[in-house]
């Protein structure tokens, strides 16, 4: 990327618009090497909006909800990395669940970025991404404590950062409870004790290094578990 001739055209996508006018003041306040060509309010709105819009870079907060219920979280960073596989991506987040975090540079991410430190990181993070190192904030690298991040790339000795690392039994659990079942309509459902369900359920939260139903809710949802 270091290639790029006149300024950087970079599309920006946001559900607050706040956030995005910050991203886009940030940017400008630069100078004339950075050129916001796109704006976006939502996953569906950026993936209607990237065929129309030639770009060097794509800056995207990482869940974005909306009315229609489009994708937003894990699964559509997935389809957005299919569709366009060469077009480097930076996260925006509040998120400090190292799982969802380390999910993200698997499905290939180029860089994250913690909203609490957009302004004093994130032209760092562009300046690594455009010159093909990714780029894992301060802030971010904090939430993956215990899990190697070299500054010069993003492997990880990853341990329950996506479904497959779950039993096929673990993860239909994990399903069926963030859907709304209770542990004992899960039993009924799949015809096994309530016991087997219950140690189904802990077990996945342990491999996921997850402490509350509401973070395996969260999990459900993001990695696109949930029907």
């Amino acid at each position: 990327m270091s290639n790029i001739r006149g300024p950087l055209r970079i599309v920006i996508a946001d559900d607050h618009p706040v956030v995005l006018l910050g991203i886009k003041t940030l940017l400008q306040g630069h100078g004339s090497g950075m050129q916001v060509v796109g704006e976006a309010g939502g996953s569906r709105e950026l993936l209607e909006l990237l065929p129309e819009c030639e770009c060097d870079l794509l800056i995207t907060d990482y869940s974005m909800p909306d009315a229609a219920g489009a994708e937003d979280g894990l699964a559509w960073l997935k389809r957005l990395r299919r569709e366009y596989p060469d077009l480097p991506v930076i996260v925006m987040t509040m998120i400090h669940n190292p799982a969802l975090v380390r999910g993200m540079l698997r499905v290939g991410v180029n860089g994250v970025v913690g909203k609490a430190a957009m302004t004093s990181e994130l032209l760092l993070a562009i300046q690594a991404v455009t010159s093909g190192r990714p780029y894992v904030s301060e802030h971010v690298r904090e939430a993956v404590a215990g899990n190697a991040v070299p500054e010069s790339g993003v492997e990880f000795a990853v341990t329950g950062d996506d479904p497959s690392t779950l039993s096929r039994r673990e993860a239909e659990i994990v399903r069926l409870y963030a859907s709304g079942l209770s542990i004992t309509q899960i039993a009924e459902r799949v015809h096994r004790s309530v016991k087997t369900i219950s140690q189904q359920k802990n077990s996945a939260m342990r491999k996921l290094g997850f402490t509350s139903n509401s973070q395996l809710y969260e999990y459900a949802r993001l990695w696109g578990l949930l029907t």
